[in-house]
């Protein structure tokens, strides 16, 4: 089966070859396999385009250079599926770098696969000056299934996250595109991922969460502030997220009800029990997450 890889960017001309590279090593380590890479560069306005066309002409493996000039991760990741044709694709994000054995292993995953999955892995801090956020480092293989009722016992509003995301076109031709309301660039910025969890979820997939895929985060986030400005953004993402599913799982929304429990622990404590190194209370999430909600409920549909 063919793969593809998929990366979205915008404004990366000082780090997009990192990324493209560790793509190139991790298909050059699978070999034999068929596989291309799908770039979209998301209306860049600085030297992103010149290097990437550089690059590509001398990729060892075909290339599709997409340009999407419509702001937003969720539109330029629709934009990929539109123009490849692969029956495996794997997305990644533009700040990481993908490990060695990345492809190999995925591969390795998905020929066992009895069904539908959408399977994440391991993010790692790449920088080791960054704040240890955007990454998850458990060692433990995990699943997630609605005949498992597992939204009852925990969140899934990220256990696999977009920089990190593999699945079979099966799954997409099942779940539909991206929502363009969600994600980087849109305006609600984050929670593509997430929805995509859920209506993965709901369809009746498995989500599986993976430590042998390894992604590298160089997320350059090193202030109090930039995580706490990060942190709010997820909690807006999460809030639209409730407001669509409420009615659809309750269970999907039950972090939100665990948040409004530990704001009033912190009104009795006078405590901050969620992120007090960056400043982010649980009273801070669940504001967040009524103006996610909000948001949500005013923005123009577009696609799913």
């Amino acid at each position: 089966m063919k793969l593809a890889i998929i990366v979205c960017t915008r404004n990366r001309a000082h780090s997009i070859l990192e990324c493209v590279r560790s793509i190139e090593v991790a298909i050059a380590n699978a070999a034999p396999v068929e596989a291309e890479i799908v770039v979209v560069d998301n209306g860049s306005t600085d030297e992103t385009t010149a290097v990437l066309q550089q690059w590509a002409s001398s990729c060892h493996y075909p290339v599709q250079l997409l340009f999407e000039a419509r702001k937003g991760l969720s539109r330029a990741r629709n934009r990929a599926l539109r123009s490849t044709t692969a029956d495996l694709l794997a997305f990644t994000d533009d700040d990481c770098r993908l490990s060695a054995d990345y492809v190999r292993e995925f591969l390795r995953h998905d020929a066992n696969d009895t069904g539908l999955v959408l399977r994440g892995g391991r993010v790692e801090l790449g920088e080791p000056t960054d704040l240890p956020i955007t990454i998850n480092t458990s060692d433990t293989l995990t699943r997630w299934s609605l005949k498992d009722n597992s939204a009852r016992h925990g969140c899934l509003s990220g256990p696999i996250s977009g920089c990190n995301m593999t699945m079979r076109r099966a799954l997409v031709e099942r779940l539909g595109p991206f929502d363009e309301r969600l994600g980087a660039g849109a305006d609600i910025p984050s929670a593509e991922d997430s929805d995509y969890n859920f209506r993965a979820y709901l369809a009746g997939a498995t989500l599986e969460y993976v430590p042998d895929m390894i992604v590298f985060h160089h997320h350059g986030r090193k202030t109090k502030a930039a995580a706490r400005e990060l942190q709010i953004g997820y909690e807006i993402g999460n809030g639209a997220l409730y407001l669509r599913y409420l009615f659809k799982d309750p269970n999907l929304c039950r972090p939100f009800y665990w948040s409004c429990r530990n704001a009033l622990r912190e009104i009795v404590t006078g405590t901050n029990v969620f992120l007090p190194e960056f400043g982010v209370s649980e009273m801070d999430r669940v504001r967040a997450n009524f103006r996610g909600a909000l948001r949500y409920l005013f923005t123009s549909k577009s696609a799913e």
